[in-house]
C-alpha cells in the first residue's frame, strides 16, 4: 500500500510530467524526509536516510508498479564518516546495469557504483541552460562525475568540451553516456586528475575557457590533499577567473547543508567580486525538485566576468 503523502506526491508530478517508459523524474523530494525517489525508467531508485521498515519495503514494491517500473532498489545513505564498505542495499533483482532518458539524451545507470546511480536530477534544468549557453564554446567541467553536464555541453554545439574528474570510472562511464548518444568521446578531453591541478596547468600554459562548471563535493580526499569546500571554496574560485575569459560563464552549485543559497552566494562573491562578475541568470529549479527546505535544496549561482 502506497503511503497516503507519496501518493500525493505522485498526484502532483503527474499533472505537470508525462511519465513515459523511459523517463527520468524525481517522485518524492521533500515530501517525505528520510526517503527520497528518483524515477528513472525501469528503475525506482529509493535514497534512504533512515533503514527502512518492512511496511517501507512493500511501499517501494507498489509504488515502483504505479509508475510502470518494473524494479526498484533502496539504497541506505550513509553518514559521511562511516565505513563506506559498509553497504546497505536491497532491492527487486533490479539489473546491475540499465538505461534511460533525460529529454532527449540517454544515460547509463549502475546499481553497485555508489550512493547514487549516476545522475543527480537536480541538476536537470541548471544541465538544460548550459547546454543553450554552449554553442562554438571551450567548457571546462569540473567534478565532472558521469559527464552529465559535458554531455549537454557536447549536445549544445560546444567546440571543445574537458571533463576533470579523480574517478577513472566516473570518466569511463562519461564516455559511455557519450556513445549512448552517438557523440565522439575522441573529439573532447577527459582528464582523470585533481581540479586545482589541472586548473594551476591551465593557467601556467595560458589555457582558457568560455564556460567553467563546478560543482564540488562537500569533501573528498585526493592526491593533492584532503578538500573541503568550507576551507578550499575562495582559493578554487581564484584559480577558476584565471582560466575563464572576459565575458565567459561560470556555473556553481552544492548541496552542502550547512549553507544555504544567500551563504554560498555570499561566499562566492567574497572572491568573484560584484563589478568583476554579473549575473548569469539561471532557471528555477523544476518542480519535482523544489523545495522549500534550505538545507536539501540545491544551491546554484552562475555568473559572467566583465
Amino acid at each position: 500500500m502506497i503511503p497516503e503523502h507519496w501518493q500525493q506526491a505522485l498526484d502532483m508530478r503527474r499533472a505537470h510530467f508525462s511519465i513515459a517508459e523511459w523517463d527520468s523524474l524525481r517522485l518524492l523530494h521533500s515530501e517525505d524526509v528520510h526517503i527520497r525517489c528518483d524515477r528513472l525508467g525501469p528503475v525506482c531508485w529509493f535514497y534512504c536516510y533512515r533503514l527502512p521498515t518492512s511496511e517501507h519495503i512493500a511501499a517501494m514494491a507498489d509504488f515502483a508498479a504505479a509508475v510502470d517500473s518494473p524494479h526498484w532498489c533502496a539504497q541506505r545513505m550513509q553518514d559521511r564518516g562511516r565505513d563506506p564498505h559498509l553497504r546497505w542495499q536491497h532491492s527487486s533483482g533490479a539489473p546491475e546495469q540499465w538505461t534511460a532518458s533525460e529529454g532527449d539524451l540517454r544515460y547509463s545507470f549502475r546499481r553497485a557504483q555508489g550512493l547514487s546511480p549516476g545522475l543527480f536530477l537536480d541538476q536537470r534544468a541548471n544541465r538544460r541552460w548550459l547546454r543553450a549557453q554552449s554553442a562554438g564554446c571551450r567548457v571546462l567541467n569540473l567534478f565532472s562525475y558521469t559527464g552529465g553536464f559535458s554531455l549537454n555541453a557536447a549536445r549544445g554545439g560546444a567546440s571543445q568540451v574537458v571533463s576533470v574528474d579523480l574517478s577513472r570510472t566516473f570518466l569511463d562511464w562519461s564516455r559511455t553516456n557519450f556513445a549512448l548518444n552517438g557523440i565522439e568521446a575522441e573529439a573532447h578531453e577527459f582528464w582523470a586528475t585533481d581540479a586545482r591541478y589541472f586548473l594551476r596547468g591551465c593557467a601556467k600554459r595560458g589555457r582558457r575557457f568560455d564556460i567553467v562548471v563546478c560543482d564540488p563535493p562537500s569533501f573528498a580526499r585526493a592526491s593533492q590533499g584532503v578538500f573541503s569546500l568550507k576551507k578550499d571554496l575562495a582559493d578554487l574560485l581564484r584559480q577558476i577567473d584565471e582560466v575563464l575569459e572576459p565575458g565567459g560563464l561560470v556555473l556553481l552549485s552544492t548541496n552542502y547543508e550547512k549553507w544555504d543559497q544567500r551563504t554560498f552566494v555570499e561566499r562566492v562573491h567574497q572572491v568573484l567580486r560584484e563589478g568583476h562578475y554579473e549575473p548569469g541568470g539561471l532557471p528555477e529549479l523544476d518542480i519535482d525538485v523544489a523545495t522549500d527546505d534550505v538545507s536539501h535544496r540545491l544551491k546554484a549561482l552562475a555568473l559572467r566576468k566583465a
